[in-house]
């Protein structure tokens, strides 16, 4: 899921950003990811990837889960930036002019008001293109569905759906969760991005340098 968002988005100008983080271990997907697009496709070496967490865990309850779940160290993420804080505070207009453009958000808080704050946020340095992937946007507390419709009305953003999954209860509740990529609809048209090799090929290729 993770490596077909930076695929789609490969096309599109901009960095990656991730909004919830935890110990790094889809970060590390999108990063490496994103490093074997720049060896094949030269584009991809302007972007970064910014990772936004406040690694305090949960600010409040959620589902089966107590506020202070997913509390830990701030992982070791080498080539990331690190943003550490809840969004209310490190999602300032500063970084957003270091952001720029964006590629593609990973959208991982689980809760509504953590949220609505990171799509408010970025919403002025969204393009035609850009991907959105919803780690839990449906579950037994929809809570980022509801952002999500809620901000669409009040933007008026147009999102095409390209990607629905199933994955285990995120908040270990008894509903199965719905991950979701979708892709910002403008009138712009994207530079196509150049053919990859197949993916297992380029691991194998990667793997021997």
């Amino acid at each position: 899921m993770l490596a077909l968002a930076v695929s789609v988005s490969r096309a599109v100008p901009g960095n990656i950003i991730e909004f919830g983080t935890w110990n790094g271990a889809s970060t590390r997907v999108l990063r490496d990811e994103l490093w074997q697009a720049k060896i094949w496709d030269h584009r991809q070496r302007r972007k970064q990837i910014f990772a936004c967490d406040s690694f305090e865990g949960l600010a409040e309850n959620y589902e089966h889960l107590a506020k202070g779940t997913f509390a830990t160290i701030v992982p070791k993420l080498r080539g990331v930036r690190i943003v550490k804080g809840f969004f209310e505070n490190s999602l300032t207009p500063q970084l957003a002019s270091e952001v720029g453009r964006i590629s593609l958000a990973h959208l991982d808080a689980d809760l509504y008001g953590s949220t609505v704050t990171a799509l408010n946020w970025m919403t002025p340095m969204l393009q035609p293109g850009s991907v959105l992937l919803f780690d839990e946007l449906v579950g037994e507390d929809p809570a980022e569905a509801r952002a999500l419709v809620e901000w669409q009305q009040s933007t008026g953003i147009r999102l095409a759906m390209l990607a629905f999954f199933g994955r285990e209860p995120s908040g270990k509740g008894d509903m199965t969760d719905r991950r979701a990529i979708f892709q910002v609809v403008g009138e712009k048209t994207l530079r196509k991005a150049p053919p990859l090799f197949p993916i297992r090929l380029r691991r194998r290729l990667a793997a021997t340098w």
